[in-house]
């Protein structure tokens, strides 16, 4: 079973491709995300304040 996750950020590493010992490839990059809202007083989208750092294969 695969399941798909979408996360919206910046690529912070230069994307690294290899494979494993079986022969599957694969790719590896660390992704930085900060979480918006929309501020229904300012009428405009705020950063939450909370930065996260993902390391993806």
């Amino acid at each position: 079973m695969m399941d798909t996750v979408t996360i919206v950020g910046k690529v912070a590493t230069e994307p690294n491709q290899a494979q494993t010992g079986g022969g599957v490839a694969v790719t590896n990059f660390r992704l930085a995300s900060t979480h918006r809202r929309f501020d229904q007083s300012a009428q405009a989208w705020v950063d939450s304040g909370v930065k996260r750092r993902y390391v993806l294969s």
